[in-house]
């Protein structure tokens, strides 16, 4: 599906927004898993392409960038797969399962983005975590009324779980 995708694309151009929402759509537990094996692999390009092969380089981050937004479109059902992408050995996988978690459902992803940024030894991908764990924390501070109990407490059986 992704393949055929990029494939119609011109060089420096995007999916449409409607595009990446049909295919995340269709996105199942296996092409998730596909996609972050392959951003593992662009990962691992983008580290053997010489700075000045920009075309190629450009191939990559369209790559990366499509890839992320069609994990932050697959079902909420999902979640739980797309943050195992957290645990990635390769750091730009990380910074972009964070991106595509951070839109999917940010106050579901909390646990998983404080647990992947107490183990993350890269600067740059722990900087991306800090920003979404902090953008989930904020949003889960706000609660709908339905959320609180009868004294106005936040009700615990309602916070949001991640679901596997």
């Amino acid at each position: 599906m992704v393949n055929r995708a990029l494939s119609d694309l011109k060089p420096l151009a995007r999916l449409s927004g409607e595009r990446v929402r049909l295919i995340g759509a269709q996105c199942g537990r296996i092409e998730i898993e596909a996609a972050i094996v392959w951003l593992d692999n662009l990962a691992r390009d983008h580290c053997a392409v010489e700075d000045w092969d920009r075309p190629a380089l450009t191939g990559i981050f369209q790559q990366q960038d499509a890839l992320h937004r069609i994990l932050a479109r697959v079902s909420r059902h999902h979640l739980g797969t797309v943050a195992a992408g957290l645990k990635s050995a390769e750091w730009q996988t990380r910074i972009h399962v964070a991106l595509a978690l951070d839109t999917l459902d940010r106050r579901a992803a909390e646990p998983y983005l404080r647990e992947a940024l107490a183990r993350e030894n890269n600067e740059l991908a722990g900087q991306v975590l800090l920003l979404a764990l902090a953008r989930a924390e904020s949003e889960n501070v706000w609660r709908p009324q339905s959320d609180l109990d009868a004294r106005g407490e936040p009700d615990r059986m309602k916070r949001h779980r991640p679901q596997e």
